[in-house]
């Protein structure tokens, strides 16, 4: 690999050799942190977020802090690991490949938050952007993440540094990569610094959900078949069903005053089937605390549970207590919560090696004590 492609992107190192290097950035702070997110989407673009998290000890680390955030916000700075290093790599990608691609949806956020259990306090950069044609897609709709991590000389991703890591998450309406070099975790992939990547690494297929080289539609002998089985379990149930109304109305109904087993009269509930037939909310249980109804977790879908576990514990919480309250995978709980970060359902913002997950408008950069 020739000298040209450590200048592509940002200042990750291994050992004593910049991997990615750029040109330094004057009064960027030094980050103690850095993690690179690609959420892959189903036409082949990805949307990329790159956070940097920078340690504030005293009055003149936030000073140069936020002087240093109100001009990469405004645009009038960039960060190493910018937009521009990452233009850069997609021209390398544009011109190795053949396929057009292009750095686009650009915006920058910048916050000052508090690890609610360490209590250090951090500010976070986050550089946000749209990576055109970033995947592959065929006739099939197969997705594939190869040549656009590759160069003319090799590749712009040669590693991570020990504070650096990467995820990939899988577009929606697929399953797991069919193709990876590592195990997916819910179908995303993640790497942990520090680490190195060879030329072609990233050879990565996705199937859509469902979908394969023997299901072809109705005129698979799998799924014609199963459509047969179906028609005639609707047949047999349809039947039982016209059955059991006619042996309701030739039945002769109780004459008025005849009294029941528990001496009770016909036709009138007696206590006990009284008590019983009293109605309840359907699916809510009453909070012991507020005396309010509680949903049933199983009639809400992941986004209204997440949100309702929210609201339970004050509007925010971590990332690794929703998956200890759901149960949920933790590559699950991160697809999901990126999905509604991406709706503005939610706030997502990475501290360190954590992430804090709060209802909009809570405001993170508050955060104290978690609820």
């Amino acid at each position: 690999m020739r000298c040209r492609v450590p200048i592509l992107l940002c200042a990750l190192l291994l050992a004593s050799a910049p991997v990615l290097g750029a040109v330094p950035v004057a009064g960027q702070p030094q980050a103690d942190g850095t993690h690179f997110e690609a959420q892959l989407q189903a036409d082949g673009d990805a949307a990329w977020n790159v956070t940097l998290s920078v340690p504030i000890g005293t009055d003149s680390d936030r000073d140069a802090f936020e002087a240093f955030a109100d001009r990469f916000e405004a645009g009038e700075a960039d960060l190493e690991l910018g937009v521009d290093a990452f233009e850069r790599a997609a021209g390398e990608a544009s011109a190795a490949s053949g396929r057009e691609m292009s750095i686009t949806s650009v915006s920058r956020h910048s916050e000052v938050v508090t690890d609610p259990d360490s209590g250090e306090t951090y500010g976070v950069l986050r550089v946000s952007f749209t990576w055109e044609s970033f995947a592959r897609i065929d006739d099939e709709d197969t997705l594939y993440v190869d040549d656009a991590f590759n160069t003319t000389d090799g590749t712009w991703l040669p590693g991570l540094g020990s504070d650096q890591s990467l995820t990939i998450l899988a577009p929606p309406g697929y399953g797991g990569p069919t193709t990876s070099p590592i195990g997916a975790d819910g179908g995303d992939l993640r790497w942990e610094g520090p680490t190195t990547f060879e030329p072609g690494y990233f050879d990565i297929v996705y199937h859509p959900s469902g979908a394969g080289p023997a299901t072809n539609g109705i005129s698979s002998p799998l799924v014609a078949g199963a459509l047969l089985l179906s028609g005639a379990a609707l047949l047999v149930g349809l039947y039982l069903l016209f059955g059991r109304q006619r042996g309701d109305e030739t039945r002769e109904p109780p004459e008025a005053g005849d009294a029941d087993s528990d001496g009770g009269t016909a036709g009138e509930p007696t206590d006990a089937a009284a008590e019983s037939a009293t109605p309840e909310k359907d699916g809510a249980n009453a909070d012991p605390d507020t005396g309010a109804d509680e949903p049933n977790p199983e009639l809400l879908s992941d986004e209204e549970r997440v949100e309702y576990l929210l609201e339970r514990n004050g509007g925010r919480m971590k990332q690794a207590t929703i998956v200890k309250e759901t149960g949920w995978s933790n590559a699950k709980v991160s697809q999901l919560l990126s999905s509604m970060d991406d709706e503005d359902r939610v706030d997502k913002l990475r501290i360190g090696r954590e992430n804090l997950i709060s209802l909009p408008g809570e405001g993170v950069g508050e955060l104290g004590e978690e609820p």
